[in-house]
């Protein structure tokens, strides 16, 4: 019998068959997996993964946003024949506002760098700068005091003093004219050690209170002098000190025996002070007008003080009080001062006093000296002394004569547009109640010995406003008879232009043409009759 069986014929080639289609797409897939999972892995470790993160929470809070749209129905009826009903769909689209989601919260801490600019009111620019880092535990950075701590840079610009005659001109321009002198003295001329003495204490200030701002000394005060030189004229030798500062006002100074009052808007403020380094002994028994307020004060300090319990500071306090009180009230009855308000005078910085003997041009107090503002001259005397920090101070009534609007607390003049000469040696002892006929003689003739010849002319002449009266003129018939010739002495007085003779008849004078002035009562200053008027304080 045949087999049915199919035969497969032989073949020699071992070569399998070729893949069908399906099974390499299954490998391409396979691949393509493992591709995007090796991507997934590395992809957080690459500088794209920052932005992709931000991408994917803009997505998520895209998605968050609503958009409702709200469907009514609205059924309108309408009545007809027969009546029936029409419904009407209004379809109306609601839009929700819903509030932004509070920014994400940060991973991890990034050290950065802020800066900020400010102004303090003392005129400092402040610039700041925040300088962040990361640290270590709390718990050990506040025991370390590095991890908390501020460091201050502040930065001056000291200025450099102007010498020649056309630098002064550029602040002052009638100064040429006014001392035509300087001229001849320039040339010879040093900016003094005493301007840079000044800026060394005003910077050394700075240097102590520069971890509390608020006392730093302010912007205006620190550029307050333009220059100090020392002049010497060629011909006359005689020497000057040249400051050109700006005018700030003082008010201090009291005087029983010329002003038995004083305007408590003077003495109540915190910076007054009763005295003034000129100074002379009292002349008469009118007390001081501050005595009795003094004594006031020293009383309260003393029954506070004898209070027990009191802390040992405010017991220092007292202690320290009722000194200085004591003090000042035995100079109170002792000496009389210059009145700010009353009298011409300016004040020189208190850096001056150490260099007395060993600086000619050093200006001591009582010097002679003027002031120039503008196109006038002004006579006064070195009055007072000031802080060692600061230039460029005179009395009340020298600022109001500059300025009428100074005040104890306004100065007269804020520009460095003020010049004081002044005339070192020149002081006369002992010291006394101002005389201004003799201090206008003599600073014309000291300014005469700089090259100002028509100094007297040109200057300012202060009026005496404690100018006593003349005194009442004597009726000569009253007082002198032929009968008694003894008394034609006493007479004499009564005219300066007729002589008194024994025997012989004086003209009279009519009561009415001068009338004697009424009794002032105790205490009161003299009030002179007209003419000439005098001021009264």
């Amino acid at each position: 019998m045949r087999d049915s069986t199919p035969t497969t014929p032989l073949s020699d080639d071992p070569t399998p068959p070729p893949p069908r289609g399906p099974g390499v797409i299954a490998s391409l897939s396979r691949l393509l997996v493992l591709v995007i999972i090796a991507m997934l892995l590395v992809l957080p470790f690459t500088p794209f993964a920052g932005r992709i993160k931000t991408a994917l929470k803009e997505i998520a809070t895209a998605w968050k946003e609503e958009r409702t749209q709200v469907v009514t129905k609205e059924v309108e009826k309408i009545v007809q024949a027969p009546p029936r009903e029409i419904v009407k769909e209004v379809v109306k689209e609601v839009v929700k506002e819903v509030p932004a989601p509070p920014p994400p919260l940060p991973d991890a801490f990034i050290p950065r760098k802020e800066v900020d600019v400010a102004t303090l009111y003392n005129g400092i620019t402040i610039k700041s700068n925040l300088l962040m880092e990361q640290g270590t535990y709390a718990s050990l950075e506040r025991l370390d005091p590095e991890a908390y701590k501020a460091e201050f840079q502040l930065t001056v610009r000291v200025p450099k003093a102007n010498q020649s005659l056309q630098e002064l001109s550029r602040i002052n321009p009638a100064l040429p004219s006014l001392l035509p002198g300087l001229d001849a003295m320039i040339p010879a001329s040093r900016v003094s050690g005493f301007y840079h003495k000044l800026y060394e204490n005003k910077t050394r200030g700075i240097q102590r209170d520069i971890t509390r701002l608020n006392r730093v000394l302010d912007r205006h005060n620190f550029f307050d002098c333009e220059t100090i030189l020392e002049l010497t004229h060629p011909v006359s030798n005689r020497k000057a000190l040249l400051i050109q500062s700006e005018m700030d006002v003082v008010a201090d100074g009291s005087d029983g025996d010329r002003m038995p009052t004083l305007d408590e808007y003077i003495y109540m403020s915190d910076y007054y002070q009763p005295f003034t380094s000129y100074a002379w002994g009292k002349r008469t028994k009118t007390p001081n007008p501050l005595l009795s307020r003094w004594e006031a004060r020293l009383k309260k300090a003393r029954e506070e003080y004898a209070v027990k319990g009191l802390s040992a500071e405010r017991n220092a306090y007292l202690r320290a009080q009722i000194s200085q009180l004591d003090l000042e009230i035995k100079d109170m009855k002792a000496r009389s001062s210059l009145i700010a308000e009353k009298d011409p005078f300016i004040v020189i910085s208190l850096l001056f006093r150490p260099y007395a003997d060993s600086n000619p041009h050093t200006p001591k107090i009582g010097d002679y000296a003027v002031v120039v503002h503008g196109g006038k001259i002004y006579p006064a005397i070195c009055g007072d002394y000031g802080p060692t920090q600061k230039m460029g101070e005179a009395s009340l009534l020298m600022a109001k004569t500059i300025n009428d609007k100074a005040t104890p607390y306004r100065r007269p003049e804020s520009e460095l547009k003020v010049t004081y000469v002044i005339f070192p040696g020149t002081a006369e002892k002992p010291f006394g109640p101002p005389d201004l006929d003799r201090w206008h003689e003599r600073c014309a003739e000291y300014l005469e010995e700089i090259g100002t010849s028509n100094a007297a002319a040109v200057m300012h002449r202060w009026e005496d406003l404690f100018k006593k009266p003349d005194p009442p003129v004597a009726d000569p018939i009253a007082t002198t008879t032929p009968e008694t010739p003894a008394a034609a002495p006493a007479a004499a007085p009564a005219s300066a232009d007729v002589p008194a003779t024994p025997g012989a008849a004086v003209p009279a004078t009519s009561p009415s043409a001068n009338p004697a002035p009424a009794a002032a009562p105790p205490g009161a200053l003299p009030v002179s009759p007209p003419p000439p008027a005098a001021s009264q304080p």
